[in-house]
């Protein structure tokens, strides 16, 4: 009996252990693929939603970026030149790649004859701190990745003080996700386990609308508060947003110096909800990002003033756009955006 259990014991940690070299081998530990665990869930990532029976696919690929191709293929990360930068309002997780903003956007550069394409970085929750923490956590991790421009599409998820968030690429990991999570990003078998999953077994999930029917009413509305509305009446910063404001603007510094550190343009694009400038705290985070950009003679597209007119039936909620939406906002941002990319890329 002595005997017999030792030999299972001698053959199971043989098998382990034929198993942790073969991963050690093929995986990623110590290759130039090696993502680390802030990675977990922002890439090689397929989801199926559905609503009404109507199917839509959100993608993002081996490096991360939403896509619309073949989220295990390893291109060439040298040839990603622009990206467009923002929380969910940029990720747009419930529509299919080509009824987005960036969808759009790619649609209209082809349309022009352009050859320039914009990759989506956009990460749903992501807010300021996210994108200045994604230079160490995500981006130094893409082998041969030096882009020319990233355009920012922020002020949504900055409106309030966070902590540190899965979105925002947080540090403080228990023991338990340091290995798991590093699994998730360096293992073979994990990866290949992963591919049969999302070709055979992949995540389906209702679509997210809202059941507000007050804010159901408002969105199918003329609701609209215009720039010059908004400047004569939100006056008087109180104690609270001042302290989100400033915060606001400490972040913005670090951004750009990470971005002058890597000799990155940034193109910034204030943001809007569905009444455009009905909210003080977002209209004075833009009024902010205006001046700071205007100090460091930075590009900026300043949609909140573009919109002239409301853009009623645009928005599931008070802040993401439908399918009409993200062709509204494409359609006002595209002129001044192509007139930036022309004139850089005009050599």
């Amino acid at each position: 009996m002595f005997k017999h259990t030792k030999l299972v014991l001698i053959n199971i940690c043989v098998y382990f252990t034929l198993i942790i070299c073969s991963d050690l081998i093929f995986g990623y530990w110590f290759k130039e693929y090696n993502f680390g665990p802030q990675l977990r869930g922002k890439r090689v990532q397929k989801i199926v939603f559905n609503y009404d029976n109507e199917k839509t696919t959100y993608l993002r690929d081996f490096y991360g970026f939403r896509e619309n191709n073949n989220i295990y293929e390893k291109y060439d990360a040298s040839k990603i030149k622009i990206i467009f930068n923002g929380g969910s309002t940029g990720d747009e997780m419930y529509k299919n790649y080509d009824d987005t903003i960036v969808g759009n956007l790619n649609s209209y550069l082809n349309q022009d004859g352009s050859n320039l394409k914009i990759y989506n970085a956009s990460l749903s929750g992501k807010s300021l701190k996210g994108h200045i923490q994604e230079f160490k956590s995500w981006f130094s991790k893409i082998p041969n990745f030096k882009p020319d421009i990233i355009i920012y599409y922020l002020g949504i998820n900055d409106r309030g003080i966070k902590p540190d968030r899965w979105h925002d690429f947080k540090y403080d990991l228990n023991l338990f996700e340091k290995i798991y999570w590093n699994i998730t990003q360096k293992s073979f078998f994990y990866e290949k386990a992963k591919y049969i999953k999302d070709n055979f077994f992949f995540s389906q999930r209702d679509k997210y609308f809202t059941n507000d029917e007050e804010l159901i009413k408002k969105l199918s509305s003329n609701e609209y508060v215009s720039y010059e509305n908004a400047k004569s009446n939100y006056k008087n910063v109180s104690i609270e947003e001042k302290k989100v404001i400033d915060n606001f603007n400490i972040n913005l510094k670090k951004l750009l110096d990470q971005l002058e550190i890597l000799n990155i343009k940034p193109i910034f694009i204030t943001q809007i909800k569905y009444d455009i400038n009905g909210q003080r705290i977002l209209f004075f985070l833009n009024e902010e990002l205006k001046k700071f950009s205007k100090k460091n003679n930075l590009d900026i597209i300043k949609l909140d003033e573009l919109v002239k007119a409301p853009l009623n039936n645009s928005f599931i909620d008070t802040v993401h756009t439908n399918k009409k939406g993200s062709i509204e906002i494409s359609k006002i941002v595209y002129p001044e955006l192509k007139k930036i990319l022309f004139e850089y890329y005009k050599n």
